[in-house]
């Protein structure tokens, strides 16, 4: 006896949805348009989704946790802050860039959403960029460092936004600009430190 196993119909709606939302963009995405996709009715799709929103709310948080899982895999055994931050930063955007039209989405999704708001970013927008900025920038004030932190996110953003914006440029021809980005990223955050770093060595002997 043979038994067909099949995803559940929860799995199948967001497999759906992140496919038309690819081919056609956020704009086209309805429960209807599922239901065609999947076969489903339009009444299951909303025993799994109250409205749309819930529905891209759960779109992102799929495609989140698969980037989060990633970076971690990239990171780990790291110790050295700087080389985490470059690590992360590198991560950050092949991860983008193999994926532009995901990224076109999540654009889409941040150009309604505030995605660049400091409540975005403290909420895990960009995982944790944010913090890591901020141990290296220790000896600075902590709203010093905060913002660092958040400039380092936007400017990230923009980096993969300019770099996604060529769909036909091969990943192999963006391999050098990435690593002179993230390269452009850390020393600028090192140097950031090395100023918080003298200031308090001057504080210090001003005692």
């Amino acid at each position: 006896m043979c038994i067909m196993l099949t995803k559940p119909s929860r799995e199948l709606i967001l497999d759906a949805a992140e496919s038309i939302a690819r081919e056609q963009g956020l704009g086209a995405l309805s429960m209807r348009t599922i239901a065609e996709r999947t076969g489903l009715s339009v009444a299951a799709a909303y025993r799994h989704f109250a409205h749309k929103d819930a529905l891209v709310e759960a779109l992102v948080l799929r495609g989140y946790q698969g980037f989060i899982a990633g970076l971690e895999a990239a990171r780990y055994g790291l110790t050295d802050r700087a080389e985490r931050l470059a690590t992360t930063f590198r991560y950050y955007l092949s991860f983008w860039v193999r994926d532009r039209r995901a990224f076109e989405f999540m654009a889409e999704r941040g150009s309604t959403k505030n995605g660049l708001s400091g409540q975005s970013i403290a909420e895990g927008s960009f995982g944790d960029i944010p913090q890591d900025v901020a141990l290296l920038l220790r000896d600075l004030p902590p709203q010093e460092a905060a913002r660092v932190g958040r400039w380092t996110a936007a400017s990230l953003y923009g980096i993969a936004l300019s770099f996604s914006a060529d769909p036909q440029r091969p990943m192999e021809d963006l391999k050098e600009d990435i690593d002179s980005a993230v390269d452009y990223l850390v020393r600028a955050i090192l140097a950031k430190a090395s100023t918080g770093q003298e200031k308090l060595n001057s504080d210090v002997k001003e005692l």
